[in-house]
């Protein structure tokens, strides 16, 4: 592996983009290249950052916005429990009650 193509995986192992044949090639370059890796990739890991804190935050579209709060409404009525979509990738994961909710 060059160093270059190290560098083009560390770019996309600071975003977590790496498919796992990615990842095993990365750890090896990390290995294989040392502190140049490690300074290469707490570069990154730094602009990142920089770049995450420089995005303004944006308001929810309203009709977005709308759509949750009325689903929410909606489950909380129907048992009191929200269940989100992902929960089927995260098995052991269980709803979780709103409690004190308002339930109009």
């Amino acid at each position: 592996m060059l160093f270059e193509e190290f560098q083009h995986l560390a770019r996309l192992s600071v975003v977590d983009a790496l498919d796992p044949d990615e990842q095993a090639l990365f750890d090896a370059g990390r290995l294989a290249f040392g502190r140049d890796a490690e300074l290469f990739l707490k570069e990154c890991r730094k602009l990142n950052a920089v770049f995450a804190l420089s995005l303004s935050p944006c308001a929810p579209d309203p009709r977005t916005k709308a759509r949750l709060f009325a689903r929410i409404r909606r489950e909380t009525r129907e048992g009191g429990f929200v269940r989100f979509p992902c929960q089927e990738e995260a098995p052991g994961l269980e709803a979780f009650s709103l409690g004190s909710v308002d339930r109009r």
